[in-house]
Formats: structure tokens, sequence, C-alpha cells
């Protein structure tokens, strides 16, 4: 029930801030409490996060509530990747984060134009409340389904190279068991993104909405940050050096 722009600000913008600081408190002012302190820490509020991420969303109806719950999931993944203890993983965190600003930053922006734009006067929370959106501007609708197969982690999208990632970083420091429960709840989470394919371009609403246009500000947020996934999917090498140099930076 929290304002869409109070979930968009707490749901996306501090999230990098703390990982960066938690990265450089563990790998560099506290390096040697992590075999006995950090990596377990990490490894059970990751695993914890992941859970509840999953298991919280899948009756889920409502918009806001879904991106919270699914924002939870994926700073379990982080969690994990600094739990690997190593440079992968770092690497592996920073990527993470980067993809998923710029996702959950144009899914924000989408449903922040929901509340904002509707002339009934009525606040949209269901996901039923934006067929209307989405079959009234395909683009929009398009860009939409984009993002959602990112946070699902389907290839060739730039959430499913971040997920890869932090899986990796994980069998690199031999945490099977938690590499496959990894997994088990990725397939999980992915159930609820594509019911939100489904209910957006499949589904029947009585009720139909009309949109107001996005504002500028809201156009250039959304134009940026889908052309930067577009381009990952493109050329996603110069993604890895950069998060690869970032984390060398923050280690040593």
């Amino acid at each position: 029930g929290a304002p869409t722009l109070v979930g968009f600000i707490f749901a996306v913008i501090p999230k990098f801030a703390f990982f960066v600081v938690i990265l450089r408190l563990s790998f560099t002012s506290f390096w040697s409490f992590f075999p006995s302190l950090w990596e377990n820490f990490f490894c059970i509020c990751g695993l914890l996060s992941l859970f509840i991420g999953c298991i919280c969303g899948l009756g889920e109806i409502k918009i806001k509530r879904l991106l919270a719950f699914s924002s939870v999931g994926h700073v379990g993944f982080l969690c994990l990747g600094l739990a690997s203890g190593n440079i992968e993983g770092i690497q592996a965190v920073l990527f993470y984060l980067s993809i998923y600003m710029l996702t959950a930053a144009f899914l924000w922006v989408y449903i922040l134009h929901l509340d904002l734009s509707s002339t009934s006067g009525s606040t949209l929370l269901t996901f039923s409340d934006s067929i209307g959106l989405v079959r009234s501007n395909p683009l929009m609708g398009f860009g939409v389904a984009l993002m959602i197969f990112s946070l699902a982690g389907i290839p060739p999208f730039g959430g499913f190279f971040a997920k890869l990632n932090i899986f990796v970083s994980l069998i690199d420091s031999s945490f099977y068991i938690v590499s496959i429960f990894v997994v088990i709840t990725s397939v999980i989470s992915a159930f609820y993104y594509i019911r939100l394919i489904k209910i957006f371009y499949f589904g029947k609403n009585k009720n139909w909405f009309f949109f107001a246009s996005l504002s500028k500000g809201a156009s250039l947020v959304l134009v940026l940050s889908g052309l930067t996934i577009i381009f990952f999917m493109l050329s996603p090498n110069i993604f890895y050096l950069l998060t690869y140099k970032v984390g060398l930076g923050l280690m040593f």
C-alpha cells in the first residue's frame, strides 16, 4: 500500500550504495573475519531472501507487492555472490546490480505512470489494470516484456547472465547445495514472472482505463534503460570487463 514513488526509491536506489559499502567493508577492512563470519552470514541471508521472495510472490496479484517480493529475491542473489568470497563473486554482484537497477528502474517508472496517468482517478494496483496500457502502447508493452524476461532470468536477456555469474561463483567456491537451491528458486520465481506476461498479453479486462502520455523524464528513463539492456544483449563483454575492473578496485 506504499506510494509508488516511495516504493521505487527504496526498491532501486539504495541497493547499489549499500552493497558497494558492504563489499568495501567485508573484503578490505574486515577481510580477516570473512571465513568465520561474513561467509556464513551472507549465505544465510541469501538463502532466506531467496526463499521468502520465491514463496511470497507466487500468489501475489498486486504489481507493487510482487516487485517488492521480487526485490527480496534479488537481494538473495547478491548476498550469495558476496558469500562466494572471490573476485568472480564480486564481479558477479556488481554485474547483477547493474542489470537489476536498469530493469527495475524501467518497471517502476512504468508502474508510476500507471498510478499518475489514470484519468479515472483510481490507483492501479493489480496485473489486469495495466492490460489497457499494454495493448494501447505495443512498444511499451514490448519493453515491459523484455524487462520481465530479464528479471526471470530467461536467456539471452541480461538477467540470465547475471544469475549465471552468481551460480558460477558459487560453484567455484564449492557451494554445491546452495547452487542447487538457487536453481530451484529461480525456476519457481520464473513462474510468476511469466504469469505476468500471460496476463498482460492474453488476459481480458472488462474495465478499460485511459492513460495520459508519458512525461519527458519518464520517457528518458525508459529509453535509456531499455537501450542499455538491449545493447548488453548485443555486446556483453563491455559490461563484464567494466564490472571486473571495478571489483578489482574494491578489493585491492
